[in-house]
């Protein structure tokens, strides 16, 4: 039998003042002696299936188990949480699992990380998908214009709720500046939620059917409250992002697709009409918004710990260009993305015709985010890390990543409109028929979009906010000039529809060109430095 030594300091359980004077492998029982600083000793013998002596110095999960296993021993009046014995028991089994599933699964790799964001978006989108029969016949295509005109405005404006500062959470530098960037961001939101309300209570409505908001007059209390609930939803996926916390993220994707469509069904069953649908969207998005709270937030007592007046003064200064810059460059990226097309035809041909485009995104755009929503998370998380320390690695990801989505992308495009004639009319009933001819005039958007979207985030990373600013701008008045241009000669819907699909692909093209020329000028800029340094 042999003599192991642990040394750990009782204050400190997170940290790694602690060492194994046994080493190579040991299968058989072995005592494990365990001195705290205060002098106090234990003894107990253990039977783990083998140790690998720097296991403990080099994999930090595992590192934490023993730690607990000493806090147990020691019979320590500190509480061991959950998050302790979920960390014991997974760096347990990382210890024990052969090496290949070890690499495989615990390594919280990319493809780790894809395949869990994946699972989720996969079925909360398959959720809302399978479950959008159902609304199709209990909700007319004119109600479904008005939660276009509602999600449209929303998608628009839940841009800016933080005021851009949850761009920065991912790429923040230490935990204190990610908790300072949440306070930030969280301040921001009360802020903005506080005047849009104001706006809300205060303007007339024809001010906001000028602004193409017209349906929204009657229902006006609701826009604040969704506002509020999807700018929290951006803030908390952020710092998830940060933290690499991408199965809370999954989960809050299962729980969006399920919570808001079931209450949109159960709504509509007693006859609450379009208001409605717009009460179950909120339901959808503060399910997500309140369940990453409580796993990220609530649970990190250090994070809430290192939040302080002076470090929000200091991320503020610190990343003072993301409210000037990416908040209104990302309004107007969103806006020019879609929902401004909503908006458009909504005020200028009809309700219908602006249900009859809201229903062939949801059945036919949002599986796509299935995978593009999930490469987005995880590639954010991962570019923040490496335009810092590797822009080399962020080129390889961004050509991995984009063919990829394109084959996709455009194979499912293909099987949509070659399936849509027979299947629309008999899962939706034969008044939504007449929405076939505006998916296949989406379908050029649907590509473009597609493609681009896991990489959008490229150039607010890279901290090109200029450069990020002046695309999405001439993208959205491509798009509003094509298609006012269209009403006002007199062309049909449909066509309009094509011209401004066109538009959308011509510029998101020039926008995956000016994420490649970018990371190509880091990483030119990186090798000088790298030369520089080695002279």
């Amino acid at each position: 039998m042999r003599e192991a030594v642990l040394t750990c300091e009782e204050r400190d359980f997170c940290g790694p003042d602690f060492s194994s004077e046994s080493g190579g492998f040991v299968a058989a029982p072995i005592n494990l002696t365990c001195t705290s600083l205060a002098g106090r000793t234990t003894r107990k013998t253990v039977r783990p299936t083998y140790l690998v002596s720097g296991l403990v110095s080099r994999a930090p999960v595992a590192r934490r188990w023993w730690l607990l296993l000493a806090r147990v021993m020691l019979k320590s009046d500190d509480t061991i949480d959950r998050a302790d014995l979920r960390a014991s028991r997974s760096g347990l089994v990382a210890a024990l699992a052969p090496r290949r599933w070890r690499h495989r699964f615990f390594a919280g790799g990319f493809s780790t990380n894809v395949i869990f964001m994946l699972a989720g978006t996969a079925l909360g989108q398959a959720a809302s998908v399978l479950l959008s029969p159902a609304l199709a016949r209990i909700y007319t295509p004119g109600e479904f214009g008005y939660l276009s005109v509602y999600t449209a405005a929303l998608t628009i404006l839940g841009v800016i709720a933080a005021l851009g500062f949850e761009l920065a959470i991912p790429i923040a530098a230490s935990e204190t500046e990610l908790a300072n960037l949440v306070a930030t961001s969280v301040g921001a939101l009360a802020g903005v939620t506080g005047v849009l309300s104001l706006f809300m209570w205060l303007a007339p409505d024809r001010l906001l059917t000028q602004w193409w908001l017209g349906p929204l007059t009657s229902y006006r209390c609701l826009l604040p409250i969704g506002f509020a609930c999807v700018g929290g939803y951006y803030v908390m996926v952020a710092a998830a992002t940060r933290i690499s916390a991408f199965r809370e993220i999954a989960w809050t994707r299962i729980s969006q697709g399920l919570s808001g469509p079931i209450s949109q069904i159960a709504l509509g069953l007693l006859g609450a009409g379009a208001p409605g649908l717009a009460i179950g969207f909120i339901i959808g998005q503060s399910s997500g918004t309140f369940l990453l709270f409580s796993r990220v937030i609530l649970k990190s007592a250090s994070l809430r710990m290192a939040m302080s007046w002076r470090g929000v003064k200091d991320v503020v200064r610190r990343y003072a260009r993301f409210p000037l810059f990416a908040s209104w460059s990302r309004i107007i990226d969103m806006a020019g993305s879609g929902p401004v097309l909503f908006l458009i035809f909504s005020a200028c041909y009809s309700s219908e015709i602006a249900g009859y485009m809201f229903l062939t995104e949801r059945v036919i755009a949002r599986p796509l985010l299935i995978v593009s929503t999930s490469l987005l998370q995880v590639f954010t998380g991962e570019a923040g890390q490496a335009v810092q320390t590797d822009p080399a690695r962020l080129k390889r990801r961004f050509r991995q990543v984009v063919p990829r989505q394109l084959l996709l992308a455009a194979s499912w495009i293909l099987v949509a409109n070659l399936a849509a004639g027979w299947v629309f009319p008999v899962l939706f009933g034969h008044q939504w028929a007449a929405a076939i001819p505006y998916l296949r005039a989406l379908s050029l958007a649907y590509l473009a979009q597609a493609v681009l979207h896991p990489v959008s985030t490229s150039l607010q990373i890279m901290e090109r906010q200029a450069l990020a600013a002046a695309w999405p701008t001439g993208r959205l008045v491509l798009v509003v000039a094509t298609v006012i241009a269209a009403w006002r000669t007199g062309l049909p819907a449909v066509t309009a529809l094509w011209l401004a699909s066109l538009g959308q692909l011509v510029a998101c093209g020039i926008m995956l060109l000016l994420i490649s020329w970018s990371i190509g000028q880091i990483e030119r800029q990186w090798a000088a430095r790298s030369v520089a340094g080695g002279e």
